[in-house]
């Protein structure tokens, strides 16, 4: 079953019902815990290569404008593992979306300095006020059962797209994905080789289940039953602005979350072009020898 992998899909709460809601209601101004875990993106362990003896004091800044406290915490080996914000706000997601903008910048600034990889594994979000709690991290889902004999070999020509499947799915950046997903999809969309069925490029759409699966339909719910092709062209967008950052830093980026959700869209509209692509070859092939 494909899940999505990225961190900023919808948030859980761990709160009844009731206190999510009154947060979400209130406007008044108050405290908003935000931590962020941290992680070795080659270990892949919930740490980076900061001392915590280092960072041992609470910072006083504004962040996006609001009074905040930034402090930082370790774990047994003695490296850094959690940054928290406690920070004066008037709404829980408006602070989280601040405190995000700031730990991009601080990581990718101690990142430059030490040489380091740095990456987020998740956050936790609180509004002590109303007793509301919300977290984002890794979902780890079961094993499961695979047929060898079924996905023993792929058509050869069809191999090198699933390797940028592969690129894909194996990425936490949401923009990286995306590009991979959509170098999958674009000859897709053109009739390139080594996709050769009109008929079904004609009958493809955006599914229900697919925009509930990628949270997309938390913001574009109106794909719904369009052609899976459109889909295809309003990427190609945000792929140009993808690059564009690349080429100009300065250039406006999309907004992490849109981009997260429609990276994991087009991740699973990858995969079903590709699988789709295999099943129409192992058709063939079983007609012509019968």
């Amino acid at each position: 079953m494909w899940i999505p992998y990225d961190l900023m899909g919808q948030p859980k709460p761990e709160t009844p019902a009731a206190s999510v809601e009154a947060s979400k209601a209130d406007r008044t101004m108050r405290d908003i815990v935000v931590g962020f875990f941290v992680r070795n993106p080659v270990t892949q362990t919930w740490e980076i290569d900061v001392k915590i003896d280092s960072v041992d004091r609470v910072y006083s800044r504004e962040v996006g404008g609001m009074p905040a406290e930034i402090a930082f915490y370790g774990e047994s080996s003695g490296k850094l593992n959690e940054i928290i914000y406690r920070v004066k706000a008037n709404d829980a997601f408006e602070a989280l979306a601040a405190c995000r903008r700031d730990i991009d910048g601080r990581l990718a600034r101690w990142t430059l300095e030490l040489g380091r990889g740095m990456a987020l594994a998740g956050w936790r979000l609180a509004d002590p006020a109303h007793g509301a709690r919300w977290r984002c991290t890794p979902f780890r889902p079961s094993a499961l059962d695979i047929d060898l004999d079924a996905v023993e070999s792929a058509p050869d020509d069809v191999k090198p797209l699933i390797l940028l499947y592969q690129r894909a799915r194996n990425a936490s950046d949401s923009a990286w994905r995306l590009l991979n997903a959509y170098a999958v999809l674009r000859p897709w969309r053109d009739g390139e080789r080594p996709f050769g069925s009109p008929q079904a490029r004609a009958r493809s759409t955006v599914s229900f289940d697919m925009l509930v699966h990628s949270g997309a339909v938390a913001c574009r719910p109106e794909l719904k039953g369009q052609p899976l092709t459109a889909f295809v062209d309003e990427l190609a967008s945000l792929r140009d602005r993808i690059i564009a950052g690349l080429e100009r830093p300065d250039a406006e980026a999309p907004e992490q979350t849109f981009l997260a959700r429609m990276a994991s869209l087009a991740d699973l509209a990858a995969r079903q072009v590709l699988l789709e692509e295999i099943a129409r070859r192992a058709g063939d092939e079983m007609a012509l020898a019968s």
